[in-house]
């Protein structure tokens, strides 16, 4: 895990937490996002779009004026977190200009002697385009304008912090890089959802059970749940909202609909999501819902068909009928393992928590940008990529451009949507080449940028500064 610290600051309303987000790369349900009850600080392992990591810190409102206790104490808390940081984003509302709360963080950054970069929020808004030329007046030599909300100028500020975050040691080998083990996080958040009534709890007392190893409770966040974490083979798992997964659905108010409201919760903060299915029942089209969350949030599947004691047949024919079914129900996640299992006798259930920690390693895999091309190189040359419009498009390179999911980036003569069979044919290619199981995969399409592209970008905005 990186060592490199980059804390937002700056006063209560400006959008740190929006921020916070965006730079995450997913919503992130906060304790303190109710007005008032921003107090702790959040920390994150966040991904930069090479593999490597920091880490994130998000803390509360600086508020010179607040005197009570509560203010006064998360006042201390972002002060600590300032002293500590290697790189500050300072935050400013620049629709709101600099106000006093601004200038005395700027002064906490500045005596921490810290390299400050200000981040002119909300600009999206006339007033906020307007107002941030204001932000040069806190002092410090970098100003960024973005609109946190809708992701404008991040790719800006991201590159500044990918800068100044420091190389990590990469395996100097040729051939496939394969740095899912170096790069893995220590701890695997794991979500166990399902709809109700499947074995959701049974299949977690039955490996919290089997281990008989539990490190630790953590006090949970947005309802006082409680995330237990197991370790096995050196490898330390944390039970997402176990709380939660033990409670009963409450029948007479729609389970159906709370099961999922609460699946979606646990996948959003996990890693990886077990979808545990009724092996006596078959799949629904609720474990469809869930699944395809759990897909378009780039997480980590494990299917695990439960039950399979009280199944009407046994043997193999009926698993392979059994797995057509769910292959048919949950077409968009074929690359999830499925394991049968028995939570009420422990049969299989060993192989969950391996099934899992293999997800997240290949959640995390990276493969170099010359084994793609030499992969990819030749089939997209004798059969070119089509958009959805029908056009043929002439690939440059393929590169890899992120992780957790691993994302496939084509450089393409134009940038315009794949079709979604060739979309799946690419995909099928990188899982021919490397170990992708358990994980999702995206493939995108940018267009080349030209060197003359770039001179009339230039031009029209020296223009448009110029009839200012």
């Amino acid at each position: 895990m990186s060592a490199f610290r980059v804390v937002i600051a700056g006063r209560p309303n400006v959008g740190k937490s929006a921020l916070f987000n965006r730079l995450l790369r997913q919503r992130r349900s906060l304790v303190h996002d109710l007005p008032g009850m921003t107090r702790d600080v959040l920390e994150v392992e966040a991904p930069l779009s090479d593999g490597r990591t920091y880490r994130l810190l998000d803390t509360g409102g600086f508020d010179p004026e607040g005197r009570d206790e509560i203010p006064a104490a998360v006042r201390d808390k972002a002060v600590q977190a300032i002293r500590e940081a290697d790189l500050i984003l300072l935050v400013m509302d620049a629709s709101a200009g600099i106000l006093p709360g601004d200038r005395q963080a700027a002064k906490a950054a500045r005596q921490a002697g810290v390299e400050t970069l200000v981040v002119a929020n909300k600009v999206d808004r006339r007033e906020g385009s307007e107002g941030e030329p204001e932000a040069w007046a806190l002092g410090f030599s970098e100003v960024f304008g973005v609109s946190a909300e809708h992701g404008i100028g991040m790719e800006e500020l991201l590159d500044a912090i990918a800068a100044r975050v420091p190389p990590e040691e990469r395996d100097t080998g040729h051939g496939t890089r394969d740095t899912a083990q170096e790069e893995a996080p220590r701890v695997i958040a794991l979500a166990v959802v399902g709809r109700p009534n499947v074995g959701k709890s049974s299949l977690v007392n039955a490996l919290l059970g089997e281990e008989r190893a539990i490190v630790s409770e953590v006090a949970g966040t947005t309802r006082d749940s409680t995330d237990v974490s197991l370790e096995r083979g050196g490898r330390v798992f944390r039970l997402v909202d176990t709380a939660g997964i033990r409670r009963k659905a409450k029948t007479e108010r729609g389970p159906e609909v709370l099961s999922v409201v609460q699946a979606r919760k646990r996948i959003e903060a996990c890693d990886v999501a077990v979808l545990v299915l009724d092996a006596s029942e078959g799949p629904t089209a609720q474990d469809a819902s869930v699944a395809s969350y759990a897909h378009e949030e780039g997480k980590g599947i494990v299917i695990v068909a439960n039950k399979w004691d009280l199944a009407s047949e046994e043997g193999p024919e009926a698993s392979k009928r059994f797995e057509a079914q769910v292959r048919d129900r949950l077409p968009f996640a074929a690359y999830a393992e499925m394991l049968r299992a028995s939570a009420r006798t422990g049969r299989g259930v060993r192989r969950v928590l391996t099934a899992a920690a293999r997800a997240a390693d290949n959640r995390r895999r990276r493969i170099s940008t010359g084994e793609l091309n030499r992969v990819l190189g030749r089939a997209l040359r004798d059969s070119p990529p089509q958009t959805i419009r029908g056009m043929r498009l002439r690939v440059y390179y393929v590169a890899q451009t992120a992780i957790s999911p691993p994302t496939f980036t084509l450089v393409c003569n134009r940038e315009e949507e794949l079709h979604f069979s060739e979309s799946r044919r690419i995909e099928n290619i990188i899982r021919r080449a490397a170990d992708f199981t358990g994980s999702p995969i995206r493939v995108s399409v940018r267009g080349r940028s030209t060197g003359k592209g770039r001179a009339r970008k230039s031009k029209a905005k020296s223009s448009k500064r110029a009839v200012k």
